[in-house]
Formats: structure tokens, sequence, C-alpha cells
């Protein structure tokens, strides 16, 4: 079995995006030795001056790969790149007054289909780029292409592959959607255009969870394949030395709500109910964390710690009293398990899942209980956030009183998300029944 993997996120890129493929990959090749898994992605750049960074404990996976083939950049890309990371706190600003204005006016609109544009142009080129590196002497004698998005290149790329190679089994994978929610209704015709017109010869089409929009035409085959942990990357749980409440990621304007844990702390801790604890952030955005934590007043009770690499980020978690996770949940996008929350799972620590949006009853406050933890709906206030403060001081109590925190979980619930588990599913869709049989 030949397998190419066509991903702009693999290892070592460090990303959260970066985890799924890697580590299906690795699974595969440890319950199928005789796979040859191939990947090919565009040429990482971990220079000072290059903005991506390696991922050295996602680097341990690269013994799954093959062969690893990275297509270069032309000139006209490395200096489209250096203007987007000069340029990059202007276009974050741009997504997060998307994201954080439910009504954005006209010229952020036309600022967000300008930037599309940008983006697309930039795709087609690099897809152009792939082919012709493929066509330069390389063996395409595949039977199996797995192509993700984002970006699009990667299903134009196993799209000419495809065509090129009928019988080849070709799984188009969305681990993000095309349009979002924030996203103008030309994105989402733009998105229901390339969904049919690009994958409409894909055997299978996956998704990341059942609720990812897709509008995919009624012939497609389409299959949930969920994120994942890593069972071999679970760390041991430490007794904390502090009472920290951990967010580890994005925040998506006022979408992700980190304020409201810190609330209530400062309720608790004004109460004299709690004392010493902290509401712990990493990520990139800790200037809209300070800004979410004031508008309770309680920004005194946040600790910014930065960007941190993905190793250093998991031994925080490691060492906190509860993980905290942040979403949304609304009729244009309800929020299942996300890569983070599986990445908390592993961790087996209490967690608290904090849901901003106006639609109740999300999968998270109808799941929380299977992994001892508890969920608050901002459209619930009254019902919801008694019991996230509960929560936090029943933590806070058992380990004043132990030194250490508890969950009880369903392990047979957390198990069906390992990556183990998750690879076979992957192999059952590309592994044909008469050769599993053999």
């Amino acid at each position: 079995m030949k397998i190419l993997i066509v991903s702009e996120y693999i290892a070592p890129l460090q990303a959260i995006a970066s985890v799924r493929w890697t580590k299906i990959a690795k699974y595969i090749k440890k319950a199928h030795p005789e796979a040859k898994i191939t990947v090919l992605t565009n040429q990482m750049d971990f220079s000072e001056d290059g903005g991506q960074k390696r991922d050295e404990l996602l680097a341990e996976d690269l013994w799954a790969f093959d062969e690893y083939w990275q297509v270069p950049k032309s000139s006209q890309l490395k200096t489209y790149e250096a203007i987007k990371r000069k340029k990059a706190k202007d276009v974050q600003n741009i997504e997060q007054e998307l994201y954080a204005s439910r009504k954005s006016g006209i010229l952020s609109r036309v600022k967000q289909e300008l930037l599309i544009a940008i983006r697309d142009l930039k795709e087609r080129i690099f897809y152009h780029q792939a082919i012709k590196y493929l066509h330069d002497g390389k063996a395409m004698d595949f039977d199996v292409v797995i192509s993700t998005y984002g970006p699009a290149w990667t299903h134009l790329v196993a799209e000419k592959i495809k065509k090129q190679n009928p019988r080849m089994i070709w799984i188009a994978d969305f681990r993000d959607p095309y349009a979002k929610g924030t996203d103008t209704p030309l994105a989402f015709w733009r998105h229901r255009r390339f969904v049919r017109a690009h994958c409409a010869v894909a055997d299978v089409i996956t998704r990341v969870t059942d609720n990812l929009y897709l509008n995919e035409a009624p012939t497609m085959i389409v299959q949930t394949v969920t994120n994942g942990y890593d069972p071999e990357e679970a760390l041991e749980p430490f007794a904390p030395n502090t009472f920290s409440i951990v967010f580890t990621g994005m925040l998506y304007g006022d979408l992700r709500d980190i304020g409201i844990a810190c609330k209530a702390v400062k309720e608790l801790s004004d109460g004299g109910k709690i004392k010493d604890a902290r509401v712990v952030y990493a990520g990139t955005d800790g200037r809209i964390a300070k800004k979410l934590a004031q508008r309770y007043n309680a920004d005194d009770y946040l600790d910014d710690m930065g960007m941190l690499p993905r190793s250093a980020a998991l031994r925080l978690q490691q060492n906190a009293a509860i993980l905290l996770q942040l979403n949304w949940n609304t009729a244009a996008i309800q929020c299942q398990w996300s890569g983070k929350m599986f990445e908390y799972m592993m961790m087996k620590k209490p967690i608290a899942f904090l849901v901003t949006g106006d639609m109740p009853y999300s999968y998270p406050s109808q799941h929380m209980k299977l992994l001892g933890g508890v969920c608050y709906e901002q459209c619930r206030h009254e019902e919801t956030y008694p019991a996230l403060k509960q929560y936090i001081l029943n933590k806070y109590l058992e380990w004043k009183q132990t030194g250490n925190v508890t969950i009880q979980r369903d392990e047979e619930y957390v198990h069906q998300y390992s990556y183990e588990n998750i690879a076979e599913k992957v192999w059952q869709l590309i592994c044909p029944k008469e050769e599993r049989s053999v």
C-alpha cells in the first residue's frame, strides 16, 4: 500500500493542525508497517526570518514517513509571505474585527473579500508549482492520495492526481470549513462551488466533526474522522503547585470569552472562598485576553504566558489544576470537541468548557459529564454560571485538602478518540475489504 499525504500542516511544523495527519500516519505505520507513506508539503523555513516554528515533539514522528517531499516556493511567493508577516497585525485586526462584531461594516467585508482573493491567487500559483514539482521525476504510483483542507491547493493537487490515475483512492479531508460563520454569502457560494467542482471525483470526503459545513453533492460519500490524542504523548498529571486554570490557544475576538473564568475566580476570591487562584493564558492573543478580563474588572486574576512551544504548553497543562476550553455555539457554527479538547483528554485533568453564543444545550453541555467536567453556556448564564463557580470551588477545596485534584470520567468514551483507533478507521477507508482479509 503506497500512500501520498498532501498537507501544508504536517510534522515538524508547530501548529495544532499539524497533529492530525502526522498522528494518523504514525499509527497506520505502527499497525501496518508494510504501508509506504509519502508526504507532499510546502518548503518549511524555520529560520528567524522564516516565520515558522519547529515542533520538536512532533518531529519525533517523522520516522513514519518513508519519503518527505517539499515543494520549493517561488521568489514571488516568498515576497508575498514576507509582506504578509510584516502586515500580520493589520490582517489580524481585520479578522478580529469580523469575529468580534456580529454586524461588520461594508468596509470590513470588502477588506475580507480582498484578503480571500489574494489568498486564492497565492494558492493557485502554489498549486501549479506543486504540479510542476511532481512532474519533475517523481514516481506517482500511489494506491491512495489523502489531501487535507486548508489550504485549498492540497485538494487541487489531489484532484489532478486522481484524474490522471482514476483507480487511485482519493480521500479529500476537511479539518476546517472552507467558509466560516463570519464569512460573506459570497464566501459560502465559493465554498459550495469549490467542494462540488474540485472534490467531485474524490472517493470519500472526510470531515472533522459531524456538523462541519460541506454542502456536498448528494452523490458524494461523506465520513466523519475526528481529531484525537496520541496516548504516547500523554504526560503523567502532576499535583498542582498553585491553583491555576489554564487555557492555551486562540480567542477569535470575543467569541471565546476567557473573561468569564476570570470573573468566577474574582468573585470566589472576593467572597473569601479561595485564595491565590489564577487564570493562565498561553497564546498569541494576550492583548485580547486582557480586554476580555477587563470587562469584568478581573484582569488582575489573569496571567499571560505568551506563545509557547507545544511541548511547553503541554507541561503547563500537566501542572494545571483545571484545564479551560473556550468556544462558541450558534446557528451557523455548532461547537463539538476540537483538537485542543483531545489534547486535554490525555492530560486526565478537570476541564471547564465555556461556551458563548445564542444556541443552548451545545454538544459540550451534553457530554462534559463523561469527561468529569463542567460546561458554562452564556445563553444559559443564570443556570450554568453557578455550576461553573461551584466546580472551581470544589476542585480548589480538594486541592487544599489533599494537594491534588481528581476526576471521574468514562475511560471507554475517552479511548475512542485515541489516534490509534482513528488511524484504523482511516485504514478501513483506504484498504479494500479483499485486501484486509488476506
